[in-house]
């Protein structure tokens, strides 16, 4: 509330549709020297900017749409996302429809259009309902918050979430999940929940990963025979190839391969690298940017990145209204962790999990679903109110 009537001043995000140019520029000029090592046939490069056009069509439309009518249509949009992940489940593997790529059944196959991943906007619309369902639960509670109410929130996250993740796991697609675990994290941080309840839900898989890193190399015949073995040959080669690449051969090829290629691009990188890196133009287009322009490519780009998520915190403390805040939150948290294991991946800090590098990597389903949600980001800038004596709306 305030003591005088809003400012209505509609504002485009210019800052943020010129780094999303930026983004378009980079993303097609490495892409076409990725194709040139000859893993695939094709000119990606022309379709990357066609996936750009549409997805600058897409992120304008979304962008004069009220962020706050999202709170009528939630539940909508969830049942939307959850029925594309049942529908995948149901009629996958399938040779035309939902092919088994990569070790998964995650993509549909549509005539005349590619691949999409349901996994992708579900991510967005879980964004979305989350932030509405805490934004009516802290505004329902407002004046009787405690441990108990906490807990009760969290129990509806907890059963929100837990269809997507069964859905997903069976695919099984183990980075979406991840994904998933940062989107909640994040909107658990903003909002309000007690700092103990966060100690434990934060802090507790954080020790455990530790732990499982510090047995892996003291204690390895303990955790292969009570840990390895319990789990799926998939995910035991991942785990091998991340934490012991180069005595892994066949597991841990991408990681070295990455590896070497973002070495060998040195300070100022080489156009002359003859390192051969798979998946170039997909999940380790930032190993083609280190080699080609070494680390000073490298840390252009996790700078637009950094401008990118400031420019997304900044929409977010501006905006006068709790459930717009919760959305930007999400979508920091989503982008910001898929930015952080995609490069991690390819310095072999972090397991090999099939993300893309957002805006960078090529793909019209990642392109579409990346813009969509910073339209739903530049709305809330762009529908937020003015106030002269600002206070936040609850």
């Amino acid at each position: 509330m305030s003591l005088h009537n809003p400012i209505n001043e509609k504002q485009y995000d210019i800052n943020m549709l010129f780094v999303l140019f930026l983004f378009g520029v980079v993303s097609c000029f490495y892409i076409y020297h990725a194709q040139q090592m000859g893993q695939y046939e094709g000119t990606f490069h022309t379709s990357q900017m066609m996936y750009f056009v549409l997805g600058f069509g897409v992120a304008l439309a979304v962008l004069h749409f009220d962020f706050e009518y999202y709170m009528n249509i939630h539940w909508f949009l969830y049942g939307i996302g959850l029925f594309s992940l049942l529908v995948l489940d149901i009629i996958g593997p399938n040779e035309m429809f939902a092919p088994y790529q990569n070790g998964a059944v995650s993509w549909f196959r549509v005539p005349g259009v590619g691949t999409v991943q349901p996994s992708e906007i579900m991510r967005i619309f879980l964004v979305i309902t989350l932030s509405a369902v805490i934004y009516r639960h802290n505004s329902n509670h407002r004046e009787n918050r405690s441990i108990q109410t906490d807990l009760w929130l969290l129990l509806k996250i907890g059963v929100l979430i837990a269809p997507a993740v069964f859905l997903i796991y069976r695919q099984p697609d183990m980075g979406s999940i991840m994904l998933i675990g940062a989107i909640v994290t994040a909107l658990l941080i903003v909002s309000g929940m007690s700092y103990r309840i966060l100690t434990v839900l934060i802090g507790g898989p954080i020790t455990a990963g530790l732990a499982f890193v510090f047995a892996f190399y003291q204690f390895p015949e303990w955790v292969e025979r009570y840990l390895l073995s319990n789990l799926p040959d998939y995910q035991v080669e991942r785990i091998n190839g991340w934490l012991n690449p180069f005595e892994n051969v066949d597991a841990g090829y991408q990681v070295t391969q990455a590896m070497t290629a973002i070495g060998s691009g040195q300070l100022y990188g080489s156009s002359k690298s003859s390192v051969y890196i798979p998946e170039a133009h997909t999940d380790f287009i930032f190993a083609v940017i280190s080699s080609m322009h070494g680390f000073l490519g490298g840390a252009f780009v996790i700078t637009l990145y950094f401008v990118l998520l400031y420019q997304i915190l900044m929409t977010g403390l501006r905006c006068h209204n709790a459930f717009g805040k919760y959305l930007c939150a999400g979508l920091i948290g989503m982008f910001g962790f898929q930015i952080f294991q995609n490069i991690g991946m390819g310095l072999g800090l972090l397991p090999v999990t099939g993300f893309t590098l957002p805006l960078l990597s090529y793909g019209g389903s990642s392109i579409v679903a990346t813009m969509f949600a910073l339209g739903i980001v530049m709305s809330v800038r762009y529908h937020s109110k003015t106030y002269f004596f600002e206070q936040q709306k609850e």
